[in-house]
């Protein structure tokens, strides 16, 4: 996976980020250890939907980025995380027909469940299912 090195600078509450390789990135954190994941986020999501040439470029190695930092800046390697990319997938919306007490019993789990919505609840049975019949060429009724 590349290495993009992000330009670290104060705000009056936090930090804020940028990547001179991709000067359309900017975001920040109200602490370090909060805007380099949201440099991490941003990197990633940049990699799926962004376009090379024109949003981002290759990155270039940390001599050449430290330059371009004033005195009272930092420099922090960011690389792009692949479960962020993975959620940063493009989406498409379908109309699927499921049993209403089926459905029923995945709202239950889903308003018990932090971060879980009926999307996320499917794509996860999905995922499950089809790592079980990989390699078989074929899915199962």
């Amino acid at each position: 996976m590349l290495t993009y090195y992000a330009i670290f600078y104060r705000l009056e509450k936090g930090w804020g980020v940028r990547f001179p390789d991709a000067p359309s990135v900017h975001t920040s954190g109200k602490d370090l250890d909060e805007a380099l994941f949201m440099a991490m986020d941003a990197i990633s999501g940049l990699m799926v939907v962004g376009r090379k040439g024109r949003e981002y470029q290759a990155p270039r190695p940390f001599d050449k980025i430290k330059v371009e930092a004033k005195e009272d800046e930092l420099v922090f390697p960011v690389v792009p995380n692949e479960k962020i990319m993975k959620a940063y997938r493009p989406k498409k919306r379908i109309n699927v027909m499921v049993p209403a007490d089926l459905l029923e019993k995945v709202g239950e789990v889903v308003k018990t469940t932090e971060g879980l919505d009926r999307s996320k609840f499917f794509c996860a049975a999905a995922e499950k299912y089809l790592s079980g019949v990989e390699g078989e060429g074929h899915v199962h009724d």
